[in-house]
């Protein structure tokens, strides 16, 4: 009140008077540390009145004196808003607006065809000025300073004023990496070109000071780059912080010192490489040094930042007890909301809200129950700022981490908290899109689908894993890490688990086989891509077109993978909404398709190239009267063993969980014997029991009992472990069968004898209805083998020798003979009907995502 009374009784004759005093002692002496006491004793009237009287006197007077005189104006105004905007005391924003309006006067003076140097001065100064402007839209501020800089450039250059030219590089680095406007990836490749160009004369030897501030700019940049491996830029960062801080000591420069230490903790929360724990533990420390600078009395609002970063530290940290630092996470997030209030900080405190409740949804101690409902009432705070209009991906995820609470809720009626869970997912969902946001669609359809299975609901359950599994397979995985990709892969092998028990629950067992498939489908997919498969039959043009659009495509989903996981990293004065733009991706993809479409006519290459589900109906094509098919599936709780036959139901045998438990173990105790140091003896010797206790535990004969007596030749299409088994050797019960078979029970039957027509294997039923539809036996008759390149193998030479009466123009390359320059040719070749390696394999039991066993051809 007494502040407003004061100023109210100021008259412009006052104002007046106060600013003729500052422009003569500036004019008699430009030295700030002359006119700041004068000013700390006349702050009343440091407010928004004094830079309108400036405007209006100084746009008045200058039309009237002559050019020498307006010169002479036009310079002490510029070094009063100099000073001015340096000034420590008084309202800051007020001094940045006093500033700003002298800058643009003595532009009108000092302009770039007269005074071209002391132009771009100006420009540059003004560019400071509305970086570090606080009224007016964030967003603007930054494209005038944009502006302002550009123009500085066009006299400071390199080779004419080569230390402004860096000044004003720095200052262009900063607006760049706060833009808001343009596409964020953009604007971060010119914050750290800028930066690298101002390090060009910005030394530690000359300019030590402004090398470690452009250094931790550069840091900053280097956070949060989208483009590049995520990994080498964070890496880069932490360099840039650590550089920094050889110059930006506690003791010289404190507050810039604080600053570098908060962009180093970022680094290190974020960092990809060395041991997350200590990584972790980096940042923990950091954040605590940057405490001892940024209090709560002296930067409130940096304060309030690094208590937030320090509990999400908390919240993740691996070392210590789990309980004490949720607590710890928890203290530190009811600090921050001291500051970040919503009246004062909406967004900030909607985050720290949201935050808090996550650290109430995992908490340790205190009442469960309780811990719960403050999690709930967070994240409803949390939305009244995160709205769907204003911030729909914030929303969208509150909406997931309050569906969570609500699933897990203990007080309240049971069905209304599972209704408000499964409200929370749904409305997550419209904007987790499959083809937006596919892997957070993952995600939260997944958790819904849980929820809904859970609760015995199979049809809502099918109908949410379904969503979950078009996410996955609109994922581009390829452009993760491989620690995310192994990460979503192994959660999409859970979805296509749940979803085919669930079809099972409800009786519909053609559509659990159509799922089979295409978990399959999407592992094929996966592997191929890791491997870049080339088509056969075409030209090296058409590969070399091919090549470049699937790399347009490529580099497209790395840079929206790359946005999208770095939007959180984004300042918290960001206040425009994020929505990814997929129609580039969209675009390429069609053309990619296309291509494929119109040039490619090998008919396996495009089973690698996405995803495309394969009907029950088709399936059944692949069996006749008397050929059927047994698809094995293993999930996480039980084997499954389909029988489809042409007379239209598919039979279904289901294992207990303990047979799944038995057969990992036998597993195991087969592979351990086969890499046995005796070259293999034990497991020949025990070989036969193995293969009985197989037989057992899979219940070979119940399933063979769902066999049509009709059938005569059994395709096989083994899933997992299963790959690695002889299934056609297992030992069956031959009196039962032969009799079903009306033959005579001989004893000693295996799998194979009771077909005569053959036992098959296929990896699944899409690659076999491909190879099916395009070879035909009739011309079947290239062979093409490589036999035992590596010569240690046992009965290889037998196994190529017999094969090879079967075709009219076999070729064969053994042993020795076995090099790369021998078998490449023939591997490019499209005149074979099939080519043989009898050579080594391997199998990895921990990918459970694996369908599929990989050759290893080992070439001298």
């Amino acid at each position: 009140m007494n502040e407003q009374r004061t100023q109210a009784s100021l008259n412009p004759q006052d104002y007046l008077n106060f600013l003729m005093e500052t422009l003569q002692k500036i004019s008699e002496n430009p030295n700030p540390q002359v006119i700041y006491p004068f000013w700390a004793q006349n702050l009343d009237k440091l407010d928004y009145n004094l830079a309108q009287i400036l405007d209006s006197w100084a746009r008045e007077t200058l039309t009237k004196v002559n050019s020498k005189q307006a010169y002479s104006i036009a310079a002490v105004i510029f070094y009063f808003s100099e000073s001015i905007q340096q000034f420590p005391l008084g309202d800051i924003a007020v001094n940045q607006e006093i500033a700003i309006t002298g800058y643009e006067i003595a532009l009108t003076i000092f302009t770039f065809d007269a005074f071209p140097q002391q132009w771009a001065m100006i420009q540059n100064n003004l560019a400071s000025a509305y970086l570090d402007r606080i009224r007016g839209q964030k967003a603007d501020n930054l494209e005038i300073a944009i502006a302002a800089c550009q123009e500085a450039l066009k006299v400071y250059t390199f080779d004419a004023f080569p230390q402004q030219w860096a000044n004003t590089q720095n200052n262009l680095a900063i607006a760049y990496l706060f833009r808001i406007r343009g596409e964020r990836a953009e604007n971060l490749e010119r914050a750290i070109t800028a930066c690298q160009e101002a390090l060009k004369v910005l030394t530690f030897e000359a300019f030590p000071q402004d090398w470690a501030m452009t250094q931790n700019d550069l840091a900053a940049a280097y956070v949060d780059r989208i483009r590049g491996e995520r990994a080498e830029n964070l890496e880069r960062a932490i360099t840039a912080c650590q550089e920094a801080l050889k110059v930006l000591t506690f003791e010289a420069f404190p507050q810039n010192w604080a600053m570098t230490q908060n962009n180093l903790a970022a680094a290190y929360g974020n960092r990809i490489r060395g041991e997350k724990a200590k990584n972790l533990e980096r940042a923990i420390v950091a954040l605590n040094e940057a405490l001892k600078v940024r209090t709560f009395d002296a930067f409130p609002q940096d304060w309030a930042m690094i208590q937030n970063n320090l509990a999400s530290a908390y919240l993740d940290r691996i070392r210590g007890q789990k309980a004490d630092n949720l607590e710890i996470a928890i203290a530190a997030y009811n600090e921050a909301l001291k500051v970040r209030t919503f009246e004062a900080f909406p967004q900030d405190w909607a985050m720290t809200q949201n935050n808090l409740a996550n650290a109430y949804l995992d908490r340790i101690k205190g009442d469960k129950a309780e811990n719960l409902e403050k999690a709930i009432a967070a994240y409803q705070e949390a939305l009244k700022v995160r709205t769907f209009d204003a911030f729909p991906q914030n929303w969208a995820n509150t909406q997931n981490n309050l569906a969570l609470a609500y699933s897990d809720r203990i007080r309240g009626d049971k069905a209304d908290n599972l209704e408000m869970a499964i409200t929370s997912y749904q409305n997550a969902l419209t904007i987790r899109t499959k083809e937006a946001d596919p892997l957070n669609c993952l995600q939260t359809a997944r958790n819904l689908a849980i929820l809904h299975y859970s609760e015995e609901q199979w049809q809502p359950a099918t109908e949410a894993y379904n969503t979950a599994i078009e996410a996955v397979e609109n994922a581009r995985l390829e452009a993760l890490n491989p620690q995310s990709r192994q990460e979503v892969l192994s959660n999409a092998i859970g979805v296509f688990h749940r979803i085919v028990q669930a079809h099972l629950n409800l009786n519909q067992p053609e559509k659990a086989l159509e799922y089979i498939e295409r978990s399959k489908g999407r592992n094929l997919v996966e592997l191929i891509t890791q491997k870049n498969l080339q088509p056969e039959g075409v030209s090296q043009e058409i590969i070399a077109q091919l090549n470049e659009l699937k790399q347009r495509v490529f580099n497209e989903q790395i840079r929206l993978h790359h946005q999208s996981i770095n939007q959180k990293l984004m300042r918290s004065d960001n206040l425009t909404p994020y929505v990814q733009d997929q129609s580039y991706l969209k675009e390429y993809q069609q053309d990619l398709d296309n291509f494929i479409a119109r040039e490619i006519k090998d008919p396996l290459f495009s089973l690698t190239q996405k995803v495309e589900p394969i009907p029950f109906t088709e399936i059944q094509e692949l069996t006749d009267a008397e050929t059927c098919l047994l698809q094995w599936y293993i999930t996480g709780e039980k084997i499954l063993a389909f029988v489809v036959s042409a007379e239209g139901e598919v039979k279904v045998w289901q294992s207990s969980e303990d047979d799944k438990n038995q057969l990992f173990d036998t597993i195991n105790n087969y592979r351990q014997l086969y890499y046995s140091e005796n070259r293999k003896q034990e497991w020949r010797n025990q070989l036969s029991n193995l293969l009985q206790t197989f037989a057992d535990i899979l219940h070979i004969n119940d399933i063979l009992a769902l066999i049509p007596d009709t059938c005569q030749r059994l395709i096989i299409i083994p899933h997992w472990f299963l790959h690695i088994l002889p299934l056609h050797a297992l030992p069956v019960d031959p009196p039962q069968l032969s009799l079903k078979r009306g033959e005579s029970a001989t004893g000693g039957s295996e799998l194979q004898d009771l077909f005569p027509k053959g036992v098959q294997y296929a990896p699944s039923c899409q690659i076999l209805q491909k190879i099916t539809q395009t070879f035909h036996h009739s011309d079947f008759n290239k062979l093409f083998a490589i036999q035992n390149p590596t010569k240690d193998l046992f009965y290889t030479d037998l196994e190529v020798n017999i094969l090879s009466t079967f075709f009219t123009e076999p070729q064969v390359i053994a042993q020795d003979n076995a090099t790369k320059n021998a078998v490449l040719p023939h591997l490019k070749s499209s005149d074979n009907h099939c080519y043989h390696f009898s050579c080594h394999g391997s199998f990895n039991p921990d990918n459970g995502s694996s369908g599929f066993r990989v050759l290893i051809f080992v070439m001298n």
